[in-house]
């Protein structure tokens, strides 16, 4: 299998056992809560104005989180789904709303949304795993689901963790 790596943030999904990966998911919501907490007044700033804030880190990070759930629940009830692929637009139109978002209301749905991805591929057993689908040309099994979502999630993690220096080395 090959798994999730970034060489931009290092993230590298095989170094995460089976447990390790569903732990590290499911502390995903406190690792988001303590971020925005940390923001604090510039949690809808943006550090430029092509990157996102905070709070929008954080709302993309869950709406993320929330499609791997949906995935990971048609790969486990479906034989091998087809999903034609998510449209720019689709993405954009969402996004637009993100600045606005309730920074508790996101991390604790984002806190929901990656327990429940966890519990799903836990409570299904490896085995499963190797279930998938297919979203336009590109087949993910469940391990990658995961991978992917953690890495999304840890990769903005650090994405806003710059964002914060860049803002208060400025003020």
């Amino acid at each position: 299998m090959e798994h999730e790596k970034c060489s931009a943030c290092g993230f590298d999904g095989a170094r995460y056992d089976d447990e390790e990966l569903l732990a590290a998911l499911r502390g995903l919501g406190p690792t988001w809560k303590h971020v925005l907490d940390e923001a604090g007044t510039y949690l809808r700033v943006r550090p430029e104005p092509d990157v996102w804030s905070a709070i929008e880190y954080a709302a993309h990070s869950r709406d993320v989180t929330a499609l791997h759930v949906y995935g990971v629940e048609q790969a486990l009830s479906r034989d091998e789904p087809v999903f034609p692929p998510i449209g720019d637009d689709l993405v954009e139109s969402v996004a637009a709303r993100y600045g606005d978002a309730d920074p508790e209301q996101v991390a604790t749905e984002l806190g929901s949304q990656s327990s429940l991805l966890a519990d799903l591929a836990g409570a299904a057993g490896r085995e499963a795993w190797a279930r998938g689908l297919t979203i336009g040309d590109s087949r993910s099994d469940i391990r990658r689901l995961l991978e992917h979502s953690l890495h999304d999630s840890l990769h903005h993690v650090g994405d806003v963790e710059v964002g914060l220096s860049r803002i208060t080395r400025r003020v």
